[in-house]
């Protein structure tokens, strides 16, 4: 064991040890939490579609097509940019024509990094994650791409000094 695995161990704990900075990264989506996925389909109007979203406590919803695969996303961006700044009627407007059409997606066999990297290159905070038929299994979210990243490296994360005696943290969970 090298010097620099050794330093690792320590500041990362056990999920390092030799390699463990990449082998982190290999980590399948299968093995983090994953949410499931609150599924409507594209008749569903978008004002019953954001209760059902608020009520699982998502951010999204996948738009499930006739054949249970997953044909779109309706994401709180959508919400904003599709409807509400549009001054479409939510009680009168399908989900199916203000969502994400063909979402990019995850399988529960696909790894922590390449979630990551679809993530931040698409500039997406949620992902589908579909079984073998494309049918939908859960929804990966940014925030939880996070916590699998301080749950693997605890040391190095939670252990960060603090940058200020003003550093207060949010009062409620949208960081408000």
């Amino acid at each position: 064991m090298s010097i620099e695995d050794l330093e690792d161990e320590r500041r990362y704990g056990e999920a390092a040890g030799p390699g463990g900075k990449a082998r982190v990264f290999e980590t399948p989506v299968r093995s983090l939490h994953v949410p499931p996925a609150v599924v409507v389909t594209a008749a569903t109007p978008v004002a019953a579609t954001v209760q059902r979203m608020v009520a699982a406590g998502q951010g999204c919803v996948l738009v499930a097509g006739p054949d249970g695969r997953v044909a779109g996303i309706f994401t709180e961006r959508d919400l904003l940019a599709r409807v509400v700044a549009k001054g479409l009627d939510p009680a009168r407007t399908d989900v199916g024509k203000v969502m994400s059409a063909d979402p990019e997606c995850l399988t529960l066999d696909d790894t922590l990094g390449y979630a990551l990297h679809k993530m931040t290159v698409g500039n997406y905070r949620s992902v589908p994650v579909v079984d073998d038929g494309g049918k939908p299994v859960g929804v990966l979210t940014q925030q939880e791409g996070v916590k699998a990243l301080a749950a693997l490296f605890p040391v190095a994360v939670f252990n960060q000094p603090p940058r200020s005696f003003e550093q207060k943290p949010p009062r409620n969970r949208y960081g408000g």
